[in-house]
């Protein structure tokens, strides 16, 4: 109420409230409601693909039905591609209007062109026809998306409703009280999404076997591979993405938490796959739920230069890889590299191992030294090079040690270092040779644990105990590499008692590679 004086006359002016509502901070409102919808909206309704090549299995709807489907998702494309401009008229409207001043009804179309589109994806989806994957294909979670290149999100932010939401409330001049009350209600909304969508993410360790050991293996072809021992099937086949890249897993071993990895994975491809150039891995935690499915997580390292070939945890928890680069003049180089200190030396490692909580073995680098002093001819004593990760790289010590080593050590590979001093190691065979399974006490061959009538062993891997072993089995069925084809499945897994008898069966064939295991 106003009073003033126009002469002798006393004039009294009311406001009146007509059909327009004072909106100060509507379109602050707007713009906020807009950005948590964008993260409130995969909580509620998380996307799912199907990964298999197969066409999915699609049921019969009435036509009434598909055809409703059909309206909202042409309706609901057209408004999200047509929002911005019709958010900007409605803007210029509001501009010529009183500042402080917005009509109702323009309120409710500039919220209705934010919140029309997405329900009309929703109501899309639930009239569409239903749809499921076809036998042995396995669903699986969109990956979330990560944080884009500031170009993306600059581009992205410009042609965005929100961009023209914004720009219609810059000339609101919202008072202290409204602005706190708007920061409260988006910090409340993004904690209580932060909450839905990590505790159920929290890790679950996967349950033992009956017989106490784990349930799943995990197969390292590329993409992470988990197999059901129990059940003889695959249980999860996940595609990993950094970004918005697909990873390609290239290695992986256990650590004693059950359910947890270690994978190396590679984040760039070089021009040319027979060389290393252009090549970027890094190690990343792998963790595998209750249910066998698959998740790469926090990354371990930083940006290695080159392809990480493999990956192995001491008893102690400390990782080492086996990387190859481009070194000089074009030519393949290897590391050996250890984490926490993060430390790197030249050595042929592709097939190294902790032989104890300080010193890596390397079967590849291999040498003999004669028993007999100052003789030129055998017998001779077989030793793998060592380092000893205690000492930095720039110390010739680090890399002048060696380990004893089973003699004709060079036709022995894929060491596997067991409880109480004991080793496994292949014997590759050729031809009309088998490969083996032979079991050592330091250098002292104890026992052949398993001769193969065909095929190739290619992988090892124990369980926690080290009393039972998994055996990949390459059969050789390509005609033109084989040397002892098994035919049938391409691969397979076997597992191995340690126990007197050497018990073991098959639990697993299939096409997925074996190259890459760990248990």
């Amino acid at each position: 109420m106003k009073i003033a004086r126009e002469g002798r006359a006393v004039v009294l002016s009311v406001p009146i409230r007509g059909p327009q509502r004072v909106q100060p901070v509507f379109w602050w409102w707007l713009a906020a409601a807009y950005a948590l919808w964008e993260i409130v909206l995969p909580v509620l309704v998380p996307p799912r693909r199907i990964m298999c090549g197969g066409m999915p299995i699609v049921h019969r709807v009435s036509p009434a039905r598909r055809a409703a489907a059909d309206v909202a998702e042409v309706i609901g494309d057209s408004l999200y591609l047509a929002g911005p401009f019709l958010l900007a008229m409605i803007a210029v409207f509001a501009a010529r209007s009183d500042g402080a001043r917005v009509p109702l009804r323009v309120a409710a179309l500039g919220f209705g062109l934010l919140a029309l589109p997405e329900a009309l994806v929703v109501a899309e989806d639930l009239l569409a026809p239903p749809m499921e994957p076809p036998p042995g294909c396995l669903p699986e979670r969109e990956p979330e998306p990560a944080v884009l290149r500031i170009l993306s999100i600059a581009l992205s932010w410009v042609v965005s409703p929100l961009t023209v939401v914004l720009l219609a409330g810059l000339h609101v001049r919202p008072d202290r009280g409204s602005v706190l009350r708007l920061v409260a209600a988006i910090v409340v909304v993004v904690l209580l999404v932060q909450a839905v969508r990590i505790l159920p993410e929290r890790p679950v360790g996967p349950p033992p076997a009956d017989d106490g050991t784990p349930r799943y293996a995990v197969l390292g072809n590329g993409m992470p591979t988990t197999v059901d021992l129990v059940t003889g099937r695959i249980a999860h086949e996940y595609v990993p993405h950094l970004g918005t890249r697909v990873a390609q897993l290239q290695a992986v071993a256990a650590t004693r938490r059950p359910g947890e990895y270690v994978a190396g994975v590679r984040l760039e491809r070089g021009p040319d796959e027979w060389s290393t150039r252009g090549f970027v891995s890094r190690l990343h935690r792998l963790t595998v739920d209750a249910d066998g499915q698959a998740k790469l997580g926090e990354a371990l390292s930083g940006r290695l230069t080159g392809v990480v070939g493999r990956v192995t945890v001491s008893p102690e928890g400390r990782i080492a890889y086996a990387l190859s680069a481009e070194g000089h003049d074009n030519q393949t180089q290897s590391y050996a590299g250890v984490l926490a200190p993060h430390r790197e030396w030249p050595a042929k490692a592709h097939g190294l191992y902790w032989r104890d909580a300080h010193t890596l073995a390397l079967p590849d680098d291999l040498g003999t030294t004669p028993l007999t002093p100052g003789s030129a001819t055998g017998p001779f004593q077989w030793w793998e090079a060592a380092i000893d990760v205690r000492l930095p790289p720039s110390d010739p010590r680090s890399t002048a040690g060696r380990v004893p080593a089973p003699r004709e050590a060079g036709s022995h590979t894929l060491p596997l270092p067991l409880p109480g001093g004991r080793t496994l190691r292949v014997r590759h065979g050729s031809y009309a040779e088998r490969s083996q399974l032979l079991l050592y006490e330091g250098e002292r061959k104890v026992a052949t644990v398993l001769t193969l009538g065909c095929g190739d062993i290619v992988s090892l891997a124990a369980d926690p105990s080290g009393r039972h072993v998994l055996l990949g089995k390459d059969n050789e069925n390509d005609p033109t590499a084989g040397n002892n084809p098994c035919g049938g499945a391409s691969y397979e897994l076997l597992r191995l008692s340690l126990a007197p008898g050497f018990n073991h069966k098959v639990v697993w064939r299939g096409e997925s590679s074996v190259h890459e295991l760990t248990w």
